[in-house]
């Protein structure tokens, strides 16, 4: 478990979070989500203690992550996928990071299997893709079998076999009780990924929710309906719908559920050919949600 109390952190007269408190649960894969210049990265850093805090706390699984003896088995960590020497093969990579942190040799190996780097291991790191490289990055988070794990863009210049599989790595983790944070700008493969949110903006807390109570509390469902008919719209209209019409044709109908959308269909006897429930993405929501808190916008 990472708890976050109050945190505070300056940079002179630049507050670049500002009395955040959280919790990321184990168990579960939560979302660190914020615009460019939210704080996300500082609130790693400080909770990895590579910063040190203006005021307030982070605690890591029931106490203070500074000074830990052996920090590896507590907290995993990727950062930056590109700090590795590029004249290292990853196995003597991980074989450096092991033996500073007194860690069993044999997890190099492991961890190498479980990212799908074993047979490449002894490649010099600067030969590989940025892809292969989060996939070092990855290995040497779970180099020490920690509880945490803090993971910033995993997922950047994976391929799509790639990020299929670093998606089913983040779930199967959870699933091992681990605590997964997972900061990513890839609404999409977060809204497939996450359970949980924690979503920040100017350093301040903006939304500690479930994937689905953000979606659903942000964004009301609409409705995608295709009829076989003109003028099926002011019928829905008249019942007191909100109907916004596609250049294809179909109607995205608000305010309404689809069984009246039916009945009213069965009363204009119009075929209704398609009528599928959306709503907005991810992406949408948290556009919505950060409006204010975006560092630098476009004029509108």
């Amino acid at each position: 478990m990472l708890e976050i109390q109050e945190l505070t952190k300056r940079y002179g007269e630049t507050v670049a979070v500002d009395g955040l408190t959280c919790t990321f649960e184990p168990g579960r894969v939560t979302g660190f989500l914020g615009p460019n210049g939210a704080g996300k990265t500082t609130t790693m850093l400080v909770a990895l203690a590579l910063q040190r805090a203006t005021a307030g706390r982070v605690r890591v699984n029931g106490r203070d992550f500074a000074g830990c003896a052996s920090p590896m088995r507590e907290v995993g960590a990727l950062l930056d996928a590109q700090a590795v020497h590029p004249n290292r093969s990853a196995r003597a990579h991980l074989s450096a990071l092991a033996a500073s942190n007194r860690l069993p040799r044999q997890r190099v190996a492991e961890v190498l299997d479980r990212v799908g780097l074993a047979e490449v291991a002894g490649r010099r790191a600067g030969t590989y893709s940025l892809g292969m490289k989060q996939r070092l990055g990855i290995a040497a988070a779970l180099l020490g079998d920690p509880g945490v794990l803090l993971l910033d863009e995993p997922i950047n210049g994976l391929d799509p076999t790639g990020i299929a599989w670093a998606r089913g790595l983040m779930r199967e983790l959870a699933g091992e009780g681990r605590t997964v944070v997972l900061s990513s700008h890839l609404m999409s493969e977060m809204e497939l990924t996450a359970d949980h949110l924690v979503v920040i903006g100017r350093g301040r807390l903006i939304a500690d929710t479930s994937l689905a109570a953000f979606l659903d509390g942000a964004s009301p469902a609409e409705l995608l309906v295709r009829v076989d008919a003109v003028g099926f719209a002011r019928a829905l209209r008249a019942a007191g719908a909100v109907v916004r019409e596609r250049p294809d044709g179909a109607l995205l109908v608000g305010g309404l559920e689809a069984a009246a959308v039916g009945r009213i269909a069965l009363a204009e006897q119009v075929v209704i050919t398609e009528l599928s429930s959306r709503r907005g993405s991810l992406e949408d929501v948290f556009m919505s949600a950060t409006a204010d808190a975006v560092e630098y916008g476009s004029p509108r």
